[in-house]
């Protein structure tokens, strides 16, 4: 059964960790940052809301446990990964900085939601859809579209525009989004943003 396109009339573009210390280390870091570039550009053409994730380490002992074995399985030890105030690997790349109008919101965990206030910020601008894009697609992407999904956002997202430390962790991860979500090309979001 075919199901009608996402509105996105009401829709907020996620920009999901592009920092120094996590999207430069995503193996497809120079496909997804022109995209990402156009569908900032895009949706600041379109007054549409931006929202962009910084990854905040939590001092030692105050960690998630399961986030930090999460790291360790993934070869990054968690005392070597360090993402605060002033360190340059905080920083978000400065081909896609934020402007004045898009909103940072620090978070600690893989999903957007947990710990930060994107929820009732998202509903008092009648968000409804959010779109999608950064590093990494296994982790943040999917943990964030799924607490999206059970508190009724509709997540649409950007194939060609998330990535991961590995292709083949982010196919997989495409491959289980696609089963349970809308998933899209960059450029065809773009052609579909309403009138400005």
């Amino acid at each position: 059964m075919a199901l009608e396109p996402i509105d996105l009339a009401h829709s907020a573009l996620i920009v999901w960790d592009m920092q120094q210390g996590i999207a430069g280390r995503a193996s497809n870091r120079t496909e997804i940052v022109p995209r990402i570039a156009a569908l900032l550009a895009a949706y600041r053409r379109h007054y549409l809301p931006i929202v962009y994730s910084q990854h905040t380490t939590l001092p030692e002992g105050w960690q998630n446990p399961a986030m930090a074995r999460s790291m360790t399985r993934r070869g990054r030890a968690p005392r070597s990964f360090r993402l605060t105030p002033g360190v340059p690997e905080w920083e978000i790349l400065p081909e896609l900085a934020p402007g004045p109008e898009d909103l940072v919101l620090t978070k600690t965990t893989p999903s957007f939601f947990v710990g930060t206030l994107l929820e009732p910020l998202l509903r008092f601008r009648g968000v409804t859809s959010l779109v999608l894009s950064g590093v990494s697609t296994e982790a943040g992407i999917m943990g964030t579209a799924r607490h999206a999904a059970d508190l009724g956002f509709l997540p649409l997202i950007v194939e060609d525009g998330v990535g991961a430390m590995t292709p083949e962790g982010n196919a997989a991860a495409l491959g289980i989004l696609r089963n349970l979500y809308d998933v899209e090309s960059s450029a065809s979001i773009i052609d579909r943003l309403p009138a400005a």
